[in-house]
Order: structure tokens, then sequence, then C-alpha cells
């Protein structure tokens, strides 16, 4: 009897144990981990602006998130409609994060504000109280952002207002700094008034170099500047090199101290070198293969390089690892579908992935081999934007 007795107090036991098992391994399930993309539709219908949220499924099947798309409050930026005469749109940077993933950040160029959204942990995001705000410019163009650089969890925002909008007065383009609480809240610090037609196209800031903010310029001396910031927001111009186009897109490497940036014009990657004081100096160009290069995107480990070739239709795959200075080509793809125009590149967190944006109103979901290189084994993921639409402009990674 006693036997029996602990028989049925091990099974009862063991009962326990499996159904403890199952509702560990079901919330695990339910709390898996998102692979999130994020993209700004730039809808130039007034106050019909939204950001884009999908979810990976984790073999590069592209689904909406819930609620998707979000409304910005803002308006796109519309262009003339061909690819010969798109300055509105040569910008990088329209879309940020912080390094968190708890804030999304995203331009109107028309209405001239940023919106603002906390990350929900299912990807979907809620707008801030107080957004849009203004941006302090004639459309905002891209973003530059500095976690935690001010203290006590507020971090600096750095707003390149590009002022090359068709269909609003031309005054003058600037970089505008902001505090940013830490619940997304934008404050206006200072203001940096830019020579005319200088066109604002990509700012960019290093973590954990607080004193810096790069600045590409498309228009006026073609030149990628250095910025020397202060924690009032001030920022004085401190270092200059001119390039030998419009240069649009650029990408800091995390292993040398240099900016590798875009000009499309003289279809070039030209790699800018700074010193510890931020003194930048024209280091090499290298041919890019493809037609229209604006846009970059570089892995962690800063050994390969992905640049989107607009008129050419093509992605191109650069070895940057060795040595480390010199870009080689690996491999130009030309991406699927008809007359397809890639814009932004970027890699999903995972570096399984890479996004490419197209001007049809899609995403180009590519693999990522294990040597860098690429394939598109998926049709092109259809963002159901409206048909009189302008280009969706801006792309954002993260994993929730």
């Amino acid at each position: 009897m006693k036997a029996l007795q602990s028989r049925l107090a091990c099974l009862t036991v063991a009962v326990v144990i499996l159904a403890v098992l199952a509702s560990v391994l079901t919330c695990t399930a339910s709390a898996q981990t998102k692979n999130l993309l994020y993209v700004n539709s730039n809808i130039a219908i007034t106050g019909q602006n939204s950001v884009i949220a999908l979810v990976n499924d984790g073999n590069g099947n592209l689904s909406p998130v819930a609620g998707s798309p979000f409304a910005t409050g803002g308006t796109g930026v519309a262009g003339m409609g061909t690819l010969g005469n798109d300055l509105p749109w040569d910008a990088d940077g329209q879309i940020m994060l912080n390094q968190n993933a708890t804030l999304l950040f995203a331009v109107n160029g028309h209405s001239n504000d940023i919106s603002a959204f906390t990350i929900n942990t299912d990807g979907s995001l809620t707008a801030v109280a107080g957004s849009p705000f203004p941006s302090g410019g004639p459309q905002p163009a891209t973003i530059g952002f500095q976690d935690g650089a001010l203290g006590n969890g507020v971090s600096m925002m750095m707003v390149g207002n590009k002022d090359s909008d068709f269909f609003q007065p031309a005054t003058a383009p600037n970089f505008t700094t902001f505090s940013v609480s830490s619940s997304g809240v934008l404050t206006l610090l200072q203001t940096l008034t830019l020579p005319a037609g200088s066109s604002p196209a990509h700012a960019l800031v290093k973590q954990g170099a607080k004193q810096y903010l790069f600045g590409i310029l498309f228009g006026g001396a073609k030149s990628i500047n250095t910025y020397k910031l202060t924690r009032s927001g001030s920022m004085t111009l401190s270092s200059s090199v001119a390039l030998a186009g419009a240069p649009v897109g650029g990408v800091l490497s995390s292993v040398v101290r240099g900016i590798y940036v875009t000009v499309p014009p003289v279809a070039q990657i030209s790699l800018v070198a700074y010193d510890l004081s931020g003194n930048l100096s024209l280091f090499k160009s290298v041919a890019d293969p493809g037609q229209a290069v604006c846009w970059l995107t570089i892995n962690k480990a800063a050994t390969r390089m992905y640049s989107g070739e607009t008129v050419s239709g093509t992605v191109s795959v650069w070895d940057i690892s060795n040595p480390p200075r010199t870009p080689t080509v690996l491999q130009t793809l030309t991406m699927s579908g008809t007359n397809p125009l890639p814009t932004m590149v970027q890699l999903d967190p995972t570096e399984k992935f890479l996004y490419v944006l197209d001007r049809h109103g899609s995403v180009h979901v590519l693999d990522v081999a294990t040597d860098g290189t690429l394939t598109e084994p998926r049709p092109v993921y259809n963002l159901g934007l409206p048909d009189s639409t302008v280009p969706p402009l801006g792309l954002a990674v993260a994993l929730k």
C-alpha cells in the first residue's frame, strides 16, 4: 500500500512539473522576440503621412504589425515625378530609433515637423503627447540621435532641415538641435543656419562621441562637415571636405575613424577620415558599378557594406575588411520586378536579411550569405501605399 501511495505521489509531482514546463514554454512562445522593420511612408496628402510597421517571421517573410500604418499627423514631401529632379528626396535618416528601441522619430517633410512615438512590446506605435513637434526649419529630411547625451536620461537630436521642398517657399536650410526626454518629448535648443542651397542630406553622429555632428550637404559646397556640439546644443563648423559631386548618404565605420559617403553624380563612394578632434580629410574614392549610388548600410563588424543604386536598379556588396580603408566590390545584384528603383538599404538586426526600399512603394527582402553576398528568393513586398503617393523615405529596424 505504501509503495502504491509513493508511486501515486511521484506521478502527481511529475504531472505538476509537466504542467509548469508547459506554462513556461507557452509564456516563452508568447514573449518571442520580434524582428521589426519601420518605413516612413512619406504620403504627401495633407496630414496623411504614416509609419508602416512590419514584422519579419525569421524567414524573411514580412507582415504588418497590428494597427499598422500609424499616423504621424504630418505631411510627406512631394517631388516633380522624375528621377532627374528628385532634390527633396536626396537624403537619408528620415526615420530614427533610440538605442533601446523604445522611441521612434519620423520626419514630415512638407509640414515641417517631427513625429515621435513610443514603441510597444509588440512593435506597435503610440504617439507621444504633443507630437508632431516643429522641426525648427523648412523640410526636415534627416535625423541624428545621441542617446543620453545630456544626462539624466535626456538625449540630443540633430535635425537637418533641407529647404528643398518644391511646394513651399525657400527660406534657409539649417541644422537644429533638440533635447529629447525619456518619454520622447522634443524641446528645441539651437539652430545653425546654413548657406542657401546647402540642402543637408544626412546628419551622422557616432555614439559615445557626443561632441561632434557630421553633416552631409547635398548642395552648395557639396561637402561633408564637422560641427562641434555643446551640451546646450550649439553647433560650430570646425572642419569641411568638398567632394567631387553632390553627396547623399553616409555610414560611420566601427573599426576605423572614417565615413563612407555616396557621390552619385560621379558614381563614387568616398572614404573621409577624421581624427580625434573631428578634423576631416579625403582618404580615398572608389568607382561604384551602378548608377545613382545614393544610400549605404554597414554590418556591425564593419566588414561588409551595401549600396543602393537607383537608376541601374541594383544593390552592390562591398568588402571593407582587408584593408578596411579600401572598399572592393564583391557583387552587384539587379533587383527583381519591373523597372526596380532601389533607394535606402538596411540590414535586419540579425544580419541575415537586407531590406531594400523601392520607389515603387515596395520592399525587397534579400538573403545575406555567410560571405555577405545576396540573393532575392522571394517576391517583392508591396507596402500598400495609395497609387498617387510619392516614394516612401526611410528605414529603421529593431528587435523587441
